[in-house]
């Protein structure tokens, strides 16, 4: 008799195999059919005369009959694979099978279990065809948009060469008016036109990049009197610093890197209202051919909530509706600068708070002329503009100190140990004493809410970090901009956080 727990067990196994969408077949070491399961018979077309045939029948790729006996495939023991299954009408289908045996020397049982692959083979036939129609659709829908804009273009420009002809007339107050408002609308549109056709050559990967030589300094000068009258036009405050080891002559596109920078001043001239915008720039890694060069462009605008960061970088998207309706634009211009940027090898980040302001920074590499194409012009000392833009900075009691970057000498990327063999040591000390001095006065300047002599210490804190210290730098950058927003919490943290690092690299204690 079979006990009571046996026959649970076997009705506990009949009701899963009934239910099971799996195809489940019993078979015996000749080959027989023992059982089977309702599924199993509906796949296969069977009914109860599926126990006169042999399970060589239905997989015959995995199952085949060697000396009156069955002789599996040893692949498709225990483990899942790909096979096709026969109807008792002959036709066949895809499976997934499975066979697992139990013998010994008296008893054989066999069970096969597959799964019917037909719905999700032609579901995966259905996504290659359709990611093929949306590769086709969107290469004529770059193509639809290039052929557009240029079409745009040329009645564009007419109506641009119209109205400039137009102002060289002798014209009405009213008339004059009108024709300004008709040539700013023509230059917007070449501007909507222009993001749309670099949009469309990097969807076709048809953007090249040149590369050559130009003055550095000159291109930065460029950038600031394209973009400095709208600045002064809402008030604003324009602070630029370019390192004095940024090279004087580098080789990349000049264009390119150019509407990288002039975007990102459109945006954060856009987005401010009161305050100032800053541009820094320095060198962070160098080798006989090649600079990196760190740049920020800072601004003290509306800012940018955490949970819309990711939106600034997709194509045709804005983090509010609402921008483009007060402010205008495409939703290109970052996505654009993202694409150019790594084109040039480097990235582009942001950090911003709402309300606060916010801060995009890149890194690109370019190329460095042979030192006798660069010497004649590194040995030319470039005028600054007379802007007012160049800060420089003279703190009480530290302003006679050598312009030497000592610190440079004594930090090394992987955070070396000074040098305390060194004949300069006690300079090397005393130098590192003014900068931690100058950290204690800051510390002491923003609890007291003096930020203009904050925004002093901080910028003289960050000259006498080195340039090639990428992460200092980076820290210095973000404490003086911290300052200028004067952001009190985060101004502390920095200028703890600094002047831990400097005091670990000295050996010094807090």
């Amino acid at each position: 008799m079979i006990g009571q727990n046996s026959l649970l067990k076997m009705q506990k196994f009949q009701l899963m195999a009934e239910i099971s969408q799996e195809i489940v077949i019993f078979f015996g070491k000749s080959g027989n059919i023992v059982d089977c399961n309702r599924k199993a018979m509906e796949e296969l077309g069977y009914d109860r005369d599926i126990s006169q045939i042999s399970i060589t029948e239905i997989f015959r790729e995995a199952i085949r009959m060697e000396d009156n006996q069955v002789s599996l495939q040893m692949k498709y023991q225990d483990k899942a694979l790909e096979t096709v299954a026969y109807r008792k009408n002959q036709t066949c289908f895809p499976v997934n099978l499975k066979i697992s045996v139990k013998e010994d020397k008296k008893n054989y049982l066999g069970i096969c279990c597959a799964i019917n692959i037909s719905d999700r083979r032609q579901l995966l036939s259905d996504i290659k065809y359709l990611k093929n129609e949306i590769k086709s659709y969107k290469q004529d829908r770059n193509e639809f948009i290039a052929n557009i804009t240029h079409e745009l273009r040329t009645p564009v420009n007419g109506i641009m060469g119209f109205t400039e002809g137009l102002m060289e007339t002798e014209l009405l107050p009213k008339q004059i008016e009108t024709v300004n408002i008709i040539h700013r609308c023509c230059v917007n549109m070449n501007t909507i036109i222009n993001d749309l056709l670099d949009y469309t050559k990097f969807a076709n990967k048809k953007m090249v990049l040149e590369h050559i030589d130009f003055n550095f300094r000159n291109f930065i000068d460029d950038i600031v009197e394209l973009n400095v009258t709208k600045i002064n036009e809402k008030g604003l405050k324009l602070l630029v610093n370019v390192a004095d080891d940024v090279p004087v002559k580098v080789i990349g596109d000049e264009f390119r890197l150019a509407q990288i920078l002039n975007n990102l001043f459109a945006n954060a001239v856009k987005f401010t209202s009161i305050g100032q915008i800053a541009l820094e720039v320095v060198k962070t890694a160098q080798t006989e051919d090649e600079v990196e060069l760190f740049f920020m462009v800072m601004d003290t605008g509306i800012g940018i909530s955490m949970e819309d960061m990711d939106k600034l970088f997709i194509s045709f998207s804005q983090v509010d509706g609402s921008i483009t309706r007060r402010f205008g634009g495409t939703g290109l211009g970052l996505s654009i600068c993202k694409m150019l940027v790594e084109a040039m090898h480097g990235s582009i980040e942001v950090e911003s708070d709402k309300g606060k302001g916010s801060t995009f920074s890149f890194t690109v590499r370019l190329g460095l002329p042979e030192m006798s194409d660069s010497m004649e012009d590194d040995e030319i000392q470039e005028e600054e503009p007379d802007t007012g833009m160049f800060i420089t900075s003279s703190i009480d009691g530290i302003s006679n100190i050598p312009e030497g970057d000592y610190i440079s000498r004594m930090i090394e990327e992987a955070g070396s140990q000074i040098n305390t063999v060194s004949d300069h040591e006690e300079s090397h000390r005393e130098v590192i004493g003014y900068v931690l001095n100058a950290m204690e006065k800051l510390s002491l300047s923003i609890e007291m809410e003096s930020w203009e002599k904050a925004e002093e210490l901080a910028e003289y804190i960050k000259n006498m970090i080195p340039n090639d210290h990428k992460e200092l730098n980076k820290k210095a950058f973000r404490l003086l901009l911290a300052v200028r927003k004067e952001d009190h919490d985060t101004s502390l943290m920095l200028n703890n956080e600094l002047k831990t690092i400097i005091c670990e690299v000295v050996g010094w204690k807090m």
